[in-house]
């Protein structure tokens, strides 16, 4: 299959909104648990809630704690790293682009007219996606021009 055939993708690095999304979209059919996060939780001041709330538990991947920042590898490194999954970076620059206007459909009054996507969050993950689209990437400025576009469907 390929990624337009799939109903439904949630993204690692927004997982919280992708949950949102998700609970939202099953309606009637989510569980009283999933109904009770979409209500509580998917809200900016509740996802921070969340956040500081869950501080404390911490599972770590790499025995020294923390992998190293794929920036910092040598020229030549980078240069395989990019070749090797120039296809996985289009698929996912595209899922995200998705995404972003599945999230201001989200927000919008058409469904919960709320804001899910948080600033803070957005900031968090700048730094970490830049390298797509050969660093030009900016996941702020893609989740603000779907949010524009959705004000222009719901406008017109």
């Amino acid at each position: 299959k390929t990624y337009e055939d799939l109903d439904f993708v949630a993204l690692v690095e927004f997982i919280h909104e992708s949950q949102c999304m998700l609970y939202y979209r099953l309606g009637d059919e989510a569980p009283p648990a999933a109904s009770s996060y979409l209500s509580k939780s998917c809200h900016c001041e509740k996802q921070h809630e969340e956040h500081v709330k869950n501080e404390s538990v911490h599972v770590q991947h790499h025995t020294m704690g923390k992998r190293s920042n794929l920036r910092d590898l040598p020229a030549p490194t980078l240069s395989k790293v990019a070749t090797l999954t120039s296809a996985d970076s289009f698929i996912y620059v595209n899922a995200l682009k998705h995404f972003m206007d599945e999230m201001a459909w989200l927000e919008s009054d058409d469904a919960l007219g709320r804001r899910i996507v948080c600033d803070d969050v957005l900031k968090m993950w700048e730094p970490e996606l830049a390298y797509l689209d050969s660093g030009r990437f900016n996941v702020t400025q893609l989740y603000q021009d779907a949010v524009m576009k959705q004000q222009r469907i719901i406008s017109s």
